[in-house]
């Protein structure tokens, strides 16, 4: 279960939640996503409850594997999205179908992309986790010094060896 409901997030929804294959639930409701929903979902084939609806979408909803389950109030809001189960229809699409995930290879990353928004999230959450690494460890080491030393000192190899040689004898 995935809810990111309720967080103001922009930008476009990430492709690599497709990744997430034994997802069952993702509620990406009431934010700010735009364009349109990645194809990649299409490989959650366990997603039971998706829920995209008061976000600024648009494009194709995906065909097929669990899409064709989900009803109207899954996209509700999002007034840029058209085709089943939602009953607008996409201008052209006899001239141009929407393509689908067969289209893409495996392995193939040259349909993924990432863009300004997706690095900024990155970026703090990689800058967040780091500084709260260097708080804690700080905060440990000087607390239990005497315990750090012993555990991960320099001549723990050598005092491990001198044990278990005691041992033997």
């Amino acid at each position: 279960m995935l809810n990111l409901s309720n967080n103001n997030l922009i930008g476009q929804l990430p492709s690599s939640l497709g990744n997430l294959t034994e997802l069952e639930s993702l509620d990406l409701s009431q934010n700010k996503f735009s364009r349109e929903i990645p194809l990649q979902l299409i490989q959650l084939n366990f997603l039971e409850i998706f829920d995209v609806s008061h976000n600024h979408l648009t494009g194709s909803i995906p065909q097929g594997r669990q899409f064709d389950t989900f009803e109207n109030s899954s996209y509700k809001g999002n007034s840029g999205l058209c085709e089943k189960p939602l009953s607008k229809k996409c201008g052209n699409l006899v001239a141009s179908p929407p393509p689908t995930l067969s289209k893409f290879k495996q392995g193939d990353d040259s349909w993924v992309s990432i863009d300004k928004s997706d690095w900024t999230v990155i970026c703090i959450g990689y800058g967040g986790g780091l500084a709260v690494g260097l708080i804690i460890g700080h905060t440990l080491t000087a607390r239990y010094h005497e315990w750090f030393v012993n555990t991960f000192g320099r001549n723990q190899k050598k005092r491990g060896r001198k044990k278990n040689s005691k041992r033997r004898s």
